[in-house]
């Protein structure tokens, strides 16, 4: 039997074969990662086509997204083709000819996604809680993000990596959550998936027949935000470890 933690309503039941994680904002910070490689991919731009990068600094090219997401709700589904997409569309409109500006777009993304994956630095406690934990449960990623986990630093303890813009299958669609369990082994129950989006990760596990944990860092759901029945609220994967070892007894 699991306890019920003081932060949230839920219980972690056992037995427990396996944890997935998401990365943006659980494992690590991501507002300051995507600002300073946006920042590069326009400074990239000036130095190759200041034409597009005066057309379109990174406040427009962000508002671009929201624009190409809104229009077209199928791009939204895959990070690394909106972000194509987008760096395409600012291409053409400041003048690049079709194949140019598809040329453009695929270099101009590889500069982004590798200063977006350079400056990733996993949250102080995430490395020494999950080296214990991947001594009792396999551990993965479930995400919609396009960051490399094998190229950070808690690389070693993860054991499968489930990505929507790999498979096209965004959170909180079930298909991916049932790729995970298959990916662990394991059946959708003995399954607990920690993420800080109440849709994304809670809901969308929870509707998969996973269990699930809500990390909220800064100790609050938004306004008008409820925790759904069965879950856990936790502020930081280090409570996660204590709840966990405390349902073992």
């Amino acid at each position: 039997m699991g306890r019920r933690d003081g932060a949230g309503r839920g219980m972690i039941r056992h037995p427990l074969r396996a944890l997935t994680f998401d990365l943006d904002g659980t494992l690590w910070s991501v507002d300051d990662v995507l600002a300073l490689a946006e920042q590069r991919l326009h400074d990239y731009l000036h130095e190759t086509y200041p034409a597009v990068a005066d057309a379109f600094e990174p406040e427009r090219m962000r508002r671009l997204r929201r624009e190409l997401a809104e229009a077209e709700p199928a791009l939204a589904r895959n990070a690394t083709t909106l972000r194509r997409r987008v760096l395409w569309t600012a291409a053409c409109d400041g003048g690049l000819g079709e194949p140019a500006a598809a040329e453009l777009a695929e270099r101009a993304f590889a500069v982004f996604l590798e200063t977006r994956q350079a400056a990733v630095r996993p949250y102080p406690e995430v490395a020494p809680v999950l080296r214990r934990l991947a001594r009792r449960w396999r551990l993965g990623v479930i995400t919609n993000g396009n960051a490399d986990v094998r190229r950070t630093a808690i690389a070693p303890y993860i054991d499968f990596v489930v990505r929507g813009v790999d498979l096209d299958i965004p959170k909180p669609e079930p298909e991916i959550f049932a790729y995970a369990c298959r990916c662990a082994g394991a059946a959708p129950g003995e399954v607990l998936h920690v993420g800080d989006d109440p849709q994304g990760d809670v809901a969308g596990a929870l509707g998969a027949g996973l269990q699930a944990a809500l990390l909220c860092r800064d100790g609050a759901l938004e306004a008008g935000e409820a925790l759904p029945p069965g879950c856990l609220q936790l502020p930081d994967v280090a409570a996660l470890e204590r709840s966990l070892m405390h349902g073992l007894g």
